[in-house]
């Protein structure tokens, strides 16, 4: 049997039908940029995070980049983040002209802040915590140190959409919250799009201005070089804003069924694997992916692989020793190298039917018995 990790695949044709008729309203219309259906991505996305604003940008790479030049981050300031992410959340950071200072993770795979007290210097401008594989940052503790030093807080929130921490939502923590709509993601559009929420209304229209080259948008399409600041061009299209407001209905009904797959993943994978804590009272994961751990990774990924069921591992190496970034390592983070050496994310998508499920749980279950 087959298993995809991911099933990128349109199969309920109900889907399909709206959104193809979603993309000929947009073509019915003909504003492909900036059109109508951007506005009601904005205000359906700051409606379900909680936030005042919302700005649609061309990728979660540029909603976290912007974020960060939301808040001023410039040449020389220390950003404290996490080495276990995606290698973007650094590049953003340096790109900006900063230092991205990272530091070591518990074991849930998200950010320590006990770690990040010990890390603040003159320098430090901000905390990027990083929403690993779904699963929030404890982002009480995180506020408290921002606020008791100044700082900025930006969630890197492009893998956690939907998620809540002790009953507020994702993005209600900081300053200003950065999301992924990539074609992965659990809000997986058709290519990348993403979208940057703050309830600040200054980042807003900085942010605003940003996305489009620093400008001003001009209603009258008169007025196009009037520049207040260098940026180039991050705006989303119409076009995957009108499918993703399609997507947006069914999020719920997607996330339910993502939830009840990695349940039943816990109740029989428990005992002879390390497994992801799903939902707590006032807190639930965002399930990007569905990420366990054990000793024997390797060796099972290369079991589950020769058995037709593809599985990841999320992200090696370390950002924090990527080649480009190894002169900013200033602190030892072994935790993280731990749970590098053990993470292995099954396939979990909504998509997965009860007997693929139930063939990677045996397979799974058999390579415990054999080792």
């Amino acid at each position: 049997m087959k298993v995809r990790f991911f099933d990128l695949r349109v199969k309920n044709k109900k889907l399909n039908k709206e959104l193809v008729s979603s993309v000929k309203r947009v073509f019915s219309h003909g504003q492909v940029l900036l059109g109508p259906e951007v506005d009601q991505f904005e205000k359906k996305i700051a409606k379900m995070t909680g936030s005042k604003y919302a700005i649609g940008v061309s990728s979660g790479s540029s909603a976290l980049y912007l974020a960060l030049k939301g808040i001023g981050v410039k040449k020389g300031d220390e950003i404290i983040t996490t080495p276990l992410t995606w290698i973007i959340t650094l590049n953003a950071i340096a790109e900006c002209g900063a230092i991205p200072v990272c530091v070591d993770i518990d074991e849930d795979f998200n950010i320590d802040p006990n770690k990040i007290e010990k890390a603040i210097t003159k320098k430090t401008k901000a905390i990027v915590p990083v929403h690993f594989t779904g699963l929030m940052c404890k982002m009480d503790h995180i506020k408290s140190i921002a606020k008791k030093l100044n700082l900025k807080v930006i969630e890197d929130a492009a893998q956690a959409f939907g998620a809540k921490y002790k009953g507020k939502k994702v993005g209600s923590f900081s300053d200003v919250a950065s999301f992924s709509f990539n074609v992965m993601k659990n809000v997986g559009g058709f290519g990348e799009a993403g979208a940057v929420t703050t309830n600040n209304k200054k980042i807003y229209e900085l942010v605003k201005m940003l996305r489009y080259t620093g400008t001003k948008s001009d209603p009258k399409k008169i007025i196009s070089n009037e520049c207040y600041h260098v940026a180039l061009n991050h705006k989303i299209d119409t076009v995957h804003a009108a499918m993703l407001l399609v997507l947006l209905k069914y999020f719920k009904k997607k996330m339910d069924k993502r939830i009840e797959i990695a349940n039943i993943y816990n109740n029989e994978l428990h005992d002879i694997v390390k497994c992801p804590s799903i939902s707590s009272p006032g807190t639930s994961h965002g399930l990007y992916t569905y990420a366990i751990q054990t000793n024997y990774r390797d060796k099972l990924m290369n079991y589950l692989s020769e058995n037709g069921i593809q599985n990841k591992i999320y992200h090696i190496p370390l950002a924090s020793d990527a080649p480009i970034f190894k002169k900013y390592r200033r602190f030892k983070t072994p935790v993280a190298r731990e749970v590098l050496s053990k993470i292995l994310s099954l396939p979990a998508h909504e998509k997965i039917t009860s007997s693929q499920q139930a063939y990677v749980i045996e397979k799974i279950k058999n390579f415990f018995k054999i080792i």
